[in-house]
């Protein structure tokens, strides 16, 4: 009896000390005071210069536009208030990995409230998502812009309260910024449509004429904007010229004598990068590179080496620009760029990739006269050319079709005309800057069906498809009165409830035409933005000449062309022109390769 009452007694202090633990560790449903959600939430004592000021104007409901430079830390700018916040944070982002990975992140946090939409998930997943959203239990939603072309997804989120709406790496709705995006163009319209309580656009890079050019285009009223200084204190800039490329080969050596840990080098095409590869690799040094003609597995094999801090694992990848977004390696302790950048944004983004995790890094960047002439080569390239525009507009309407939807193969365009296809997207982007056409998503030409569990059905697109284990996209669209768009998500759906299984390559891009090529013809050359556009390019180059040439300060070049007020006087102690230390060094560098020293081989 009285071990009974004992285990009992036990057993009830137990209890007592479980409930209190769980209400320590229990999260708050409402934390009014944003520094303790921030501590409760994420651990932290206090917020980052700057971060406290953007997350208050969301929880008041301000429209923002934040450019804060990369480790700034804008992830808890916008997770905290949409955790803080009754109803759904949407946040846009471009990046599947980048997704994944701050989704992975929360959850080892303890926040489970949080989900992600992509083209990553399977069909289990991906409705396993939409129930948890469906039920209300989600309070984070990570989404690829590519899902706003679905109409069905926006109906979906407009039938809910959407508290912040996040638009990541927003300069990509810019045309004038330098990684223009056309899956954002749709996200205006999602704006309007799901009417947030306030709106939140984040960069890391953009002069003031992007950061007008985003709000704009996104049509966000009463938007600030904050600004924080591009300048790390933790990297070193510098710059060497030499007379030529074959200098480079020697520069790059001495260079890689004197860095230690683990860097990437920027090339300017995939030649390039393979015979830098291939050099280092001669020279001893565990090496890869990586462009965007790799596999899809070997990309992945290149990235995972560079993560791999063993001795299996690489020291320097040499890529093009392909490499580096969402590539969230805190330890990168130098970036070398073989050639100028096109423009100052794209040479600091790059470049900022090293160092984020607070330990000094540098950037060098090799330069030569004859670089610039590659970069007008992309720039004639990518400019849009009303006659190449026409062409390409024909084309699309010789595509096979359904009504107004075109279903264009890019690859088979490639092969006829003898274009480059990233020319063809090129130019898709901008007929639908120009409102002839809306590009909406990849799908299947054929698609393969099987697995109809539910054998009764007869009604409906399901019915339809019972006895047809391969359909023709196009045909059974015509032969049914379907949009393709309607069939994808339809099919998408049926899947995701467990009715069948479809598959098929995404070989074609669904395009919704508005006008034909007989309206392009009456279009002025003015309003097509040729001019314009060379002329923007030619002075974003100017400016990336500016930099390699200067005997000024860089860092005021830099801070001057992002719109940061900076005195004629100004030094920022981080490049070779302020800091005596890194100009001799760089004066030894060159006097060597110029004068033709021989270097011992390198070896590891």
């Amino acid at each position: 009896m009285i071990i009974t009452t004992l285990r009992k007694v036990i057993e009830a202090i137990h209890r007592i000390i479980e409930n209190l633990l769980n209400q320590e560790n229990k999260v708050p449903d409402n934390l009014s005071d944003p520094r303790q959600a921030l501590k409760v939430h994420f651990g932290y004592d206090d917020f980052r210069t700057g971060q406290r000021e953007v997350v208050e104007k969301l929880l008041s409901g301000r429209n923002l536009l934040g450019a804060f430079p990369t480790a700034f830390g804008k992830s808890i700018c916008y997770q905290l208030p949409g955790l803080m916040l009754p109803g759904l944070t949407v946040i846009i982002s471009p990046l599947i990995s980048l997704m994944k990975d701050q989704v992975d992140t929360l959850q080892r946090r303890g926040i489970d409230s949080v989900g992600l939409l992509n083209s990553s998930l399977t069909p289990e997943e991906y409705q396993q998502e939409l129930k948890q959203l469906a039920d209300g239990e989600m309070k984070l939603l990570y989404v690829s812009p590519e899902r706003f072309r679905s109409r069905r997804f926006l109906n979906t989120l407009k039938s809910h309260k959407i508290s912040l709406f996040v638009v990541d790496e927003a300069h990509c709705i810019s045309q004038w910024g330098h990684d223009f995006r056309p899956d954002y163009l749709a996200l205006r319209t999602a704006i309007q449509a799901v009417n947030p309580y306030s709106v939140a656009l984040f960069t890391a890079t953009a002069t003031p004429d992007v950061r007008a050019d985003i709000v704009n285009q996104l049509q966000v009223e009463k938007c600030e904007t904050i600004i924080q200084s591009v300048e790390r204190p933790n990297l070193k800039f510098s710059v060497c010229e030499v007379p030529g490329e074959p200098e480079k080969y020697q520069l790059l050596t001495n260079q890689l004598e004197q860095l230690t840990g683990k860097g990437i080098v920027y090339a300017g095409t995939r030649r390039q990068t393979e015979g830098i590869a291939e050099y280092l690799k001669g020279e001893g040094y565990r090496v890869d590179f990586y462009h965007g003609a790799r596999t899809e597995s070997e990309r992945t094999r290149v990235q995972d080496a560079f993560f791999d801090d063993t001795a299996r694992g690489i020291e320097i990848v040499v890529a093009t620009n392909a490499f580096g977004m969402g590539i969230d390696k805190p330890d990168i302790r130098y970036v070398i760029h073989w050639t100028i950048a096109g423009s100052l944004e794209h040479y600091y983004q790059e470049a900022g990739r090293a160092g984020r995790d607070g330990k000094d890094s540098q950037c060098i960047l090799f330069f030569c006269s004859g670089d610039r002439r590659l970069q007008e080569h992309f720039m004639e390239e990518s400019a849009p050319n009303k006659l190449a525009l026409l062409r390409l507009l024909k084309q699309i309407e010789r595509s096979p079709s359904v009504g107004k939807f075109r279903l264009v193969n890019v690859q088979e365009m490639e092969a006829t005309d003898e274009v480059d296809e990233s020319k063809i997207r090129v130019g898709i982007s901008y007929l639908e800057k120009l409102g002839f056409l809306q590009r909406m998503y990849n799908i299947p030409s054929g698609i393969s069906v099987n697995r109809i569990k539910d054998a009764n059905s007869q009604s409906g697109i399901l019915g339809h498809l019972k006895n047809q284990p391969k359909i023709r996209v196009v045909d059974f669209c015509r032969e049914h009165n379907l949009a393709p768009s309607e069939l994808i998500e339809a099919l998408t759906d049926l899947q995701s409830d467990g009715h069948l299984r479809y598959t098929g390559a995404e070989d074609t891009m669904l395009i919704e035409l508005y006008h034909g090529s007989h309206l392009l013809k009456n279009i002025s050359e003015e309003k097509v933005g040729e001019k314009q556009y060379i002329q923007n390019k030619r002075y974003q180059l100017d400016q990336m000449i500016l930099y390699a040439r200067t005997d000024k300060c860089r860092g005021q070049v830099v801070r001057q062309y992002f719109g940061e007020g900076v005195s004629g006087n100004y030094q920022c102690n981080l490049c070779d022109i302020c800091d005596p230390s890194l100009l001799d060094a760089y004066n030894a560098l060159i006097e060597e390769v110029t004068t033709g020293g021989d270097q011992p081989p390198h070896t590891r």
